[in-house]
């Protein structure tokens, strides 16, 4: 996983998974997610890409969704897909800029490889899911899902 410098702030790691990169080939399935620990707004989704593309047949997509409730699918909403182009060079950074999803405390950022990569010959792809964020000054005592220790 790759954060810009604010993002250990605001989310943390699921799971270990996200430290071995997504292959672009494999069968569509949710890869991970980030746990939000801070209100904010993230406004641009990034799949920074680590293995050459080679998908001529059918390009790969992912997904970045927004869950209330951490591991649970129920009343998630689709923040944007971003389609890896084929032939995308090592280092290349796909990207969408999209209106800012607020995120409060406990929810979670869900990193999902919603279609296949392939190729007429041998397909090929990976990378890493990346987003940025823009600070939601939201006072801790206004957020449901954070209580005050004694």
């Amino acid at each position: 996983m790759m954060y810009n410098k604010l993002s250990t702030n605001y989310f943390i790691p699921k799971s270990a998974s996200r430290l071995t990169a997504e292959d672009l080939t494999a069968s569509a399935a949710v890869y991970d997610g980030m746990i939000c620990t801070r209100a904010c707004r993230v406004s641009r989704l990034m799949f920074v890409v680590t293995t050459l593309v080679a998908t001529d047949t059918i390009k790969a997509a992912v997904e970045f969704n927004r869950r209330p409730t951490i591991a649970s699918s129920a009343a998630e909403v689709l923040m944007g897909t971003l389609t890896i182009p084929d032939t995308s060079a090592v280092g290349t950074v796909v990207y969408k800029d999209i209106d800012p999803v607020e995120f409060a405390p406990g929810e979670e950022l869900s990193f999902e490889h919603s279609v296949a990569g392939t190729d007429g010959s041998s397909a090929a792809g990976a990378g890493f899911y990346s987003f940025e964020i823009e600070d939601s000054p939201e006072e801790p005592l206004n957020q449901t899902n954070m209580v005050a220790s004694a």
